[in-house]
């Protein structure tokens, strides 16, 4: 559901490109400075001045070939075209032209089959059946069976990829090919979420044929590998082959690295691309009065909460976490640090999921007095803390800023320790007392998944309470919807009322294009230019 609009001013650039990140980097081990950035994910409902609508684009005649150049920023030597090793937007927009998921999230945040035609349970929700598209077929020629699935959920699970938590509680040795394109997924207890979470977690469960070569890359996706070369240019072909008829358009996609936002607007602006993703507020206001450009301000469910460790002093004292909570002022914040470019959030994720609750809300001025009664409760009047951040996504130091000065009128000091990237996702990353991190667009669940539980892979907060996590479970051992629902408005009352999460706004996503190009659309999922569905992009007639 879209959230109501703000009053929108511009937004400062922060050095790094939007919403990158180096969170992967960390988990993996991969982290050696600032080096390449990750990406997180939600699209939206707007668009800014300029824009092309989705019916004005309808109503353009699109022309078959021609060669498709676009930009990101955030490439390094670390680049990949493992399917399950993606770390930044430039890895997932390469990675979704070659490859396709069993379920993705949409343009619209919802779940949408790709590779599978159906993934419904079979008898109990702790046993799954997933029906594959017939007629698929990799680069190479061989058909897309179920030998391909299972392969990918071994490979994924063994090596403890991120997308390892999309499976859930798998029991891989019981699950099994039927026939050719049936697979039964077996699960160690009732997993209600499977579909979603499938989807949520499209962009590390990419499906590789058995026997995959990582250097010969093949995939089932619109575009066959070219050439790669990391930290500067990847160049695909025309996938003659693709199971979707009259897609892709274009003849040839090249995708190219920049290494800052201000040389991507550049690009752009000169024609030396068609497309720009993942930009910040300066270089859209810029673009949006540059002739032959049209910009795409997508209104998503990412984040950049603030997180508050419950484990630690002070903030192991829920009345300091409400207190903190409360001295926010959400519009300034908007205003001041992300330009506008953003909408006032209550502390609470995933306001695209059908059971987000709209009620739980708090003064968006912030409530002063009572955040002074709580520390005061809380024995923490004039207390002093520490915020660590970096500068590893747009707007993450401006929001810290904002936040140490508005925290001041409580009584509050926010001393900002404003680390390197790769410090931040270094060894004290997940440790901090109180810090900062981001994530594109999940459902509820998802997300819980992703940083709310005892063994999330970033569970920043630590958050570890017995009632939440059985709420879990029992909302994936229900297939009643409205069952579920009330289970979900339940946790939801706890992330408002006990959580360790400052959620200030969701997040819009930026992006540009040459009017000479159609196919586009604004998204809620937060991946840059339009979810990466190049296969619709194309040059106008």
């Amino acid at each position: 559901m879209d959230q109501p609009d703000h009053s929108r001013t511009p937004r400062p650039a922060e050095g790094l490109g939007r919403r990158q990140f180096l969170r992967g980097m960390a988990v993996t081990g991969a982290v050696a400075g600032a080096g390449s950035l990750v990406s997180a994910c939600s699209g939206g409902r707007g668009s800014s001045s300029g824009t092309l609508s989705q019916a004005a684009q309808a109503s353009r005649s699109l022309r078959r070939g021609g060669d498709l150049r676009l930009g990101l920023t955030g490439g390094s030597s670390s680049d990949t075209l493992d399917p399950h090793k993606s770390l930044t937007y430039l890895d997932t927009s390469r990675l979704q032209s070659l490859y396709q998921p069993l379920a993705q999230l949409n343009a619209q945040a919802q779940v949408e089959y790709v590779l599978a035609e159906s993934i419904t349970p079979h008898g109990s929700l702790s046993n799954w059946i997933i029906r594959l598209r017939p007629g698929v077929t990799w680069h190479d020629g061989k058909d897309f069976t179920a030998d391909d699935v299972i392969f990918t959920f071994a490979r994924v699970y063994h090596n403890n990829f991120t997308g390892k938590f999309g499976l859930g509680p798998i029991d891989l040795k019981n699950t099994k090919a039927v026939d050719k394109l049936t697979v039964q997924v077996t699960m160690t207890k009732p997993f209600a979420s499977f579909a979603e979470q499938l989807a949520a977690f499209w962009y590390n469960l990419y499906i590789a044929p058995a026997g995959f070569n990582a250097a010969k890359p093949v995939g089932t996706g619109p575009f066959i590998y070219t050439s790669f070369t990391p930290g500067q240019r990847s160049v695909f072909a025309r996938n003659p082959h693709y199971w979707k008829p009259g897609l892709p358009y274009v003849d040839t996609l090249t995708l190219i690295d920049f290494s800052d936002n201000t040389s991507l607007q550049d690009a752009l602006a000169t024609g030396v691309i068609h497309g720009a993703g993942a930009l910040d507020g300066p270089q859209i206001a810029s673009l949006a009065t540059t002739s032959g450009i049209k910009t795409v301000v997508s209104h998503t469910g990412e984040i950049i909460p603030f997180t508050m460790r419950v484990d630690q002093a002070p903030f192991s004292d829920v009345n300091v976490r409400q207190a903190m909570r409360l001295l926010v002022d959400r519009p300034q914040l908007i205003d001041s640090a992300l330009d506008s470019y953003g909408v006032v959030a209550n502390d609470l994720f995933s306001p695209y999921d059908p059971s987000f609750d709209h009620s739980m809300v708090r003064p968006p001025q912030g409530d002063i007095p009572q955040a002074k009664f709580l520390l005061k409760k809380a024995g923490r009047e004039g207390m002093t803390v520490t915020l660590t951040t970096s500068a590893v996504a747009t707007g993450t130091v401006a929001m810290a800023t904002v936040l140490a000065a508005q925290a001041k009128a409580a009584g509050v000091t926010v001393n900002i320790d404003n680390v390197p990237a790769g410090t931040f996702f270094g060894p004290g990353y997940l440790k901090w007392p109180f810090a900062q991190d981001y994530y594109n667009y999940y459902p509820y669940l998802s997300q819980v998944a992703e940083s709310m539980l005892l063994g999330s892979p970033f569970n920043e907060t630590h958050t570890n309470n017995p009632q939440y996590t059985n709420l879990y479970d029992q909302a994936n051992a229900t297939g009643n919807p409205s069952v579920r629902k009330e289970i979900l408005r339940e946790m939801q009352r706890f992330d408002f009322n006990e959580g360790g999460y400052i959620i200030p706004a969701y997040i819009d996503g930026l992006d540009a294009y040459s009017d000479k190009i159609a196919g586009y659309t604004a998204g809620k999922v937060g991946q840059p230019l339009s979810n990466f569905d190049f296969e619709h992009f194309a040059f106008a007639g």
